[in-house]
């Protein structure tokens, strides 16, 4: 039961500095590595990968 709820301490100290990190220093967070980026954006829970572009010229699906 100690390991369990040593697990479960680790992963929350995790999540608030990752959370931290992602919403109050983006500057710092952008220069990681985009596969580690990728993680802890999804990890904070604020979306699944990477923000869409809200203008579509970046958009990955084809014109119609």
């Amino acid at each position: 039961m100690q390991m369990f709820i040593e697990l479960i301490m680790m992963l929350l100290v995790f999540w608030l500095a990752t959370n931290f990190l992602m919403r109050f220093l983006p500057g710092v967070a952008t220069q990681l590595p985009l596969p580690i980026y990728e993680f802890l954006y999804a990890f904070t829970g604020t979306g699944e990968g990477l923000p869409r572009d809200p203008t579509g010229f970046n958009s990955p699906e084809p014109d119609s």
